[in-house]
């Protein structure tokens, strides 16, 4: 694991005598002053830690590591000055986060094991965050399979809200679209705990009990709730929740919301999804926005604009495959490949939907079914 670490002074005496001290104990690059460090900071590969005197012309110790902890928030900080009084030793700790405050002349091993104990703080600080980052995809991935594997259209639905919710962020300028992408994705998994001749009378249009019809009008909660047990998944239960909520306040869930008060991205997340349902019903992009027009007070004005202006940027998956699609079997197709169309067995189930990003679960679903009851092939595929 990384364990560099970056030594600032504008004295080039001391630096030098760092290097004496420390070259055969660390892997280390000095700076002679604070813009040299933040340069350095801002390459490719991250420090462990950053040492840096308090007391420099221009940009001094507290204001350098403020300035690190922004760029490179995970690297450990620690302040070395000779002014060791309070006040000092107060905004360093506030404002640059200091993990530890050494006083000179510091004796060199006290310097190298306060560099030790920031290389094993920062390799603990890493390795949870890289643990909890890869459990949290690794989950995601698996339950957006899962629903790609038991409903396909509860998938395609999801996969067809997805970029076009993402769309209205960028536009919208949100600070996280992530979080939009995730609940767009993540927004039909409650469509798994469903019996499926329910969902499928529900998509053919047939009667529903009162008991069913009010299930299928809790789906977001349920989705929502399912994904509040995810860690660092809050803000994407929430959107999933408020998802069907109008903007004045009316609709599911009864909770006392409306306008502003309502998520950002649960008010993206309807929008996009009405369109679609729109779209699908009216059966023109003209059509669909009239008839949202015609029911403004449903949604937020602003990102009923920003869907405007979304539906006139060309579409990414197009932008990142600009290749011609081509022929592909279950033998020959790709992770990572985007199916054109989709692909059905013999008999004419659909496996997947068009526009599906094809991950290793995809590749090896179709295989099965290729060799139990056969899949129409060749399919049209970018990538």
């Amino acid at each position: 694991m990384n364990s560099k670490v970056l030594l600032v002074d504008d004295d080039p005496n001391i630096l030098s005598a760092y290097t004496r001290v420390l070259r055969k104990r660390f892997r280390f690059d000095t700076a002679q002053g604070g813009e040299e460090a933040l340069a350095l900071i801002r390459g490719p590969e991250p420090y462990a830690v950053i040492l840096s005197d308090m007391r420099m012309p221009g940009m001094d110790g507290i204001q350098l590591l403020s300035e690190a902890r922004a760029i490179a928030p995970d690297t450990v900080r620690i302040m070395l000055t000779g002014n060791a009084d309070q006040e000092t030793a107060i905004q360093a700790v506030n404002q640059g986060n200091i993990f530890r405050f050494l006083t000179k002349p510091c004796e060199p091993d006290v310097l190298a094991l306060s560099l030790e104990a920031g290389i094993k703080q920062y390799q603990l600080v890493t390795a949870e965050k890289e643990l909890v980052e890869g459990t949290l995809k690794g989950t995601l991935d698996l339950l957006v399979e899962l629903l790609a594997i038991a409903d396909t259209t509860a998938f395609s639905r999801a996969q067809a809200l997805a970029p076009l919710s993402q769309k209205i962020a960028r536009v919208l300028g949100l600070e996280s679209p992530w979080v939009v992408g995730v609940a767009s994705t993540l927004s039909q998994i409650g469509a798994l705990t469903i019996p499926p001749d329910v969902m499928a009378r529900l998509r053919k249009g047939e009667h529903l009990t009162d008991p069913e019809q009010e299930t299928l009008t809790r789906l977001p909660e349920i989705s929502s709730g399912l994904i509040r047990h995810i860690p660092r998944m809050d803000e994407v239960a929430s959107a999933i929740l408020f998802m069907h909520k109008n903007f004045d306040g009316s609709g599911f869930p009864h909770a006392h919301l409306r306008e502003e008060e309502i998520p950002l991205a649960a008010r993206i997340l309807k929008v996009a999804s009405d369109y679609l349902d729109l779209l699908e019903r009216k059966g023109s992009s003209p059509a669909a926005l009239d008839a949202m027009g015609q029911q403004r007070i449903c949604y937020d004005p602003r990102v009923l604009d920003a869907l405007t202006h979304a539906l006139d940027q060309p579409d990414r998956a197009v932008e990142e495959n600009p290749d011609l699609p081509h022929l592909a079997t279950h033998d020959t197709l790709q992770p990572g490949q985007i199916l054109v169309e989709g692909v059905e067995t013999r008999e004419g189930m659909l496996v997947y939907p068009a526009l599906t990003r094809v991950g290793q679960s995809h590749l090896e679903r179709l295989k099965n079914f290729a060799s139990l009851v056969g899949l129409k092939e060749p399919f049209l595929v970018l990538g």
